[in-house]
């Protein structure tokens, strides 16, 4: 617990400690008759403008410096998301990062956000890629489903990677905290991105790790799987269930399928395929 929000609601309080789990928050939100969303909800300590009022506690020195941050223009979930991000920032940049908080270097959410994201990359020190191909269904008007080449994914380069990036952003965790198969490996872990990336024409998927110290190869195998299990699941069960809007219909992109050619390649694997490729004919097209 970093601050507690107290919230009424047409005679009825809740008094909730933040962050916590987006949708805990929401059935909370729920149990005293509201029916918006927390991205709805301003931080408004006056019922008189509102018919929710939001005020935030911080008992702590650091909860009191932070309530400080969020303000009428932000919201219960920005609130919420930026703590999220707080309570799960490194061990090695929290000195730092509190010194800010208590000298009050952050007047936003977002300015607060950025500069964990500044200090946690600062740590990264190393770099792991991994890649694997992208396969693409659209949906049309008649709800008939057909697959699409991958050159047509790559007319979608920036739409794809805009909604991996809110699929991953929207809670302030980190994907890598969902890697429990090694605790060595986990620990080296700064920050873990999936992201789309485009070789000799052809799109694929990637997996950034920015890391204290590289994988052994043990872990690397780990990493690995677990790339897969997540590719397999959809990324956190959601990212494939959503659709880009297209002139043809709902795109909807997978990072796994069960083929036999199906790879998570790390940069050296990579770059021998994408050689292969070029001297047999190029894949995926």
């Amino acid at each position: 617990m970093i601050i507690t929000a107290v919230v009424q609601h047409k005679g009825n309080t809740l008094v909730v400690d933040l962050p916590r789990d987006r949708m805990d928050l929401e059935v909370k939100l729920h149990s005293i008759g509201i029916q918006i969303l927390s991205d709805k909800i301003r931080i408004v300590d006056d019922e008189e403008q509102s018919d929710i009022s939001v005020k935030l506690f911080g008992e702590s020195d650091i909860g009191h410096h932070l309530s400080r941050v969020f303000k009428e223009n932000d919201t219960l979930y920005e609130t919420n998301r930026a703590l999220t991000f707080l309570e799960n920032a490194d061990e090695d940049i929290l000195e730092e990062l509190e010194a800010n908080i208590i000298h009050d270097q952050y007047s936003t959410p977002a300015e607060l956000v950025a500069d964990i994201d500044r200090m946690t990359e600062a740590i990264g020190k190393y770099t792991e890629n991994f890649y694997f191909p992208l396969k693409g269904n659209i949906e049309d008007e008649d709800s008939i489903w057909s697959e699409t080449r991958n050159r047509y994914l790559l007319e979608f380069k920036y739409d794809i990677r805009e909604q991996l990036e809110h699929e991953q952003d929207m809670d302030g965790e980190s994907m890598k905290d969902y890697f429990y198969d090694d605790d060595n490996a986990q620990k080296k872990m700064v920050s873990c991105k999936w992201d789309v990336v485009e070789r000799d024409s052809i799109l694929y998927g990637k997996v950034e790790f920015r890391l204290k110290e590289p994988f052994t190869a043990e872990e690397k195998e780990k990493v690995r799987e677990w790339i897969t299990g997540q590719n397999a699941d959809g990324l956190g069960e959601g990212f494939e269930q959503r659709p880009i809007e297209t002139e043809d219909g709902k795109l909807y992109v997978s990072m796994w399928d069960s083929g036999d050619d199906y790879f998570v390649y790390d940069e050296e694997e990579m770059k021998d395929y994408l050689a292969q490729q070029q001297g047999g004919g190029m894949a995926l097209q």
